[in-house]
């Protein structure tokens, strides 16, 4: 007795698909640096002499985030570095796929005044805190809480991978046994 056998099975173009996911990260991951930037920087810290917001520079223009930044002048002269100090005491960089499989957005500064009203008042102790002028708007900020809330709640509920199993992707290939 004799028998024949039709397999089928189905194979995915990993190359293809491999593509078509660098891109979707890529976008997401500029996407949610986007989304971080806008909720640490236009909502938790305030512009006096556009120094903070100056740090966050190198990384917005990084994603392509419009970040305009308009100091506020005392005795017409910018007061604290203006934006140009915050640039130089910060880094910011997005890192699409450089090393397999990873995705990531990094932003850093040593901007004394921000990290230091990032976690106290500085018009309760303003020698500690360099401060040169009373703050309408005190720290703590918390920025960094703000923005990893923001980006969680972005990546958890406004990305999904895009699937494997479509038409395009799938090569269906019959075996013949027998």
């Amino acid at each position: 007795m004799s028998f024949k056998v039709r397999f089928k099975s189905v194979q995915i173009n990993e190359a293809e698909y491999n593509l078509k996911l660098h891109d979707y990260l890529t976008k997401q991951l500029k996407r949610s640096a986007t989304v971080w930037l806008n909720a640490t920087v236009l909502l938790a810290i305030p512009v006096w002499s556009g120094a903070s917001h100056g740090t966050f520079l190198k990384l917005a223009n990084a994603v392509g985030f419009p970040l305009t930044i308009t100091g506020i002048k005392e005795q017409g002269r910018r007061r604290g570095g203006g934006v140009r100090l915050g640039m130089q005491r910060s880094k910011g960089e997005v890192s699409a796929g450089k090393q397999k499989g990873q995705y990531s957005f990094k932003y850093e500064t040593d901007l004394f005044h921000l990290v230091f009203n990032e976690f106290k008042n500085a018009n309760e102790n303003p020698k500690a805190g360099g401060l040169f002028s009373r703050l309408l708007e005190p720290g703590p900020y918390g920025f960094q809480e703000i923005g990893k809330n923001a980006f969680e709640d972005y990546v958890q509920n406004e990305t999904e991978l895009p699937s494997p199993w479509t038409k395009a992707r799938l090569k269906i290939k019959s075996i013949r046994v027998g």
